[in-house]
């Protein structure tokens, strides 16, 4: 049964190689750089990804081919560089096309990653200004105990295809639901997922597992594999507000998906569980909720990229 609140109202930067003069008409070759995925772990390592195509035959610089020379900055702040040069160049047929995977450790560019927030690391080709990739990292929380956290400090930065949404919590009025989102946040589970329901004017529906790349479930169907009781309360159902959905009328059935107000909606007071607003990120939220729906699923669903938990522990 899908799972939804009762509706009673009824990127980052790939660029084209250029310098002063277009490389396909100055040397008939042209490259773009990509990162395979917008958002790493501070444990993990970057994936860049680097296609070289020629128009006619040539000669690259080898280092394009089978090494890097990187330039990059953290936050705006200028970083590492990070290469592996090669010298000389290399023929290439006209009709040659090369994809390259780059990896790269995130410790050799950030190596004391923020314990909470996003860090922004931008990758500069040396030689070749304009063939960039953003990549952004967030801190590996996994180990957290969410016991130990004053959740009602604590945030939660949703990281989308739309922008980034700061979610803050009341623990004190739905204790549960509130360290169980954290816990999902913290462990990763709502990084991929999408908003598979839109609704503009009413709200937002994100945190299915099914909503996934490879996943064979329907959207809005899936749950972590246990259930959250309902904790009813007096936060109002109002614009930013976030709340849990749950298995049509069965008030004890909520799991991992959630939802943002989009517009006030008293007929959802005391019927869904309240536990969070947004901090920042009205912004985000218009976006999403203006996307193209055919009924109330999005045609281009956006994604979380990352849940990315600002922890603030409790004093001892």
């Amino acid at each position: 049964m899908n799972k939804h609140p009762l509706a009673l109202a009824g990127v980052l930067l790939a660029a084209l190689c250029s310098t002063s003069r277009p490389l396909a008409a100055q040397d008939g070759w042209t490259t773009t750089l990509s990162p395979s995925s917008d958002v790493v772990l501070a444990t993990g390592e970057f994936e860049l990804i680097l296609t070289l195509s020629t128009k006619q035959s040539c000669k690259v610089p080898l280092t394009l081919v089978n090494g890097y020379d990187f330039k990059t900055s953290v936050d705006g702040k200028q970083g590492p560089a990070v290469a592996h040069r090669t010298s000389g160049t290399l023929a290439l047929d006209a009709g040659t096309r090369i994809e390259r995977r780059i990896k790269i450790p995130v410790g050799n560019v950030v190596p004391n990653p923020k314990q909470g927030g996003v860090v922004r690391v931008a990758f500069t080709w040396a030689k070749i200004p304009a063939l960039s990739a953003v990549v952004s990292v967030a801190p590996d929380l996994r180990k957290v105990d969410v016991e130990k956290l004053d959740l009602a400090k604590t945030r939660v930065t949703l990281v989308t295809d739309k922008g980034e949404m700061v979610l803050k919590f009341y623990p004190e009025k739905a204790p549960k639901t509130v360290a169980n989102f954290v816990k999902l946040a913290k462990d990763g589970f709502y990084n991929g997922t999408t908003f598979h329901r839109v609704i503009s004017g009413f709200m937002i529906q994100g945190g299915c597992p099914n909503s996934k790349p490879g996943a064979t479930g329907r959207p809005g169907t899936g749950n972590p594999g246990y259930r959250v009781n309902a904790e009813f309360n007096d936060i109002r159902h109002v614009r930013g507000v976030i709340s849990m959905a749950r298995e049509g009328h069965d008030i004890n059935s909520a799991g991992s998906q959630f939802f943002v107000m989009h517009a006030a909606n008293t007929g959802l007071d005391g019927q869904y569980t309240a536990f969070g607003e947004l901090v920042t990120g009205e912004g985000t939220l218009d976006k999403i909720a203006a996307g193209e729906v055919r009924g109330d699923a999005p045609v281009d669903p956006v994604t979380i990229k990352a849940a990315v938990v600002q922890p603030v522990f409790r004093k001892q």
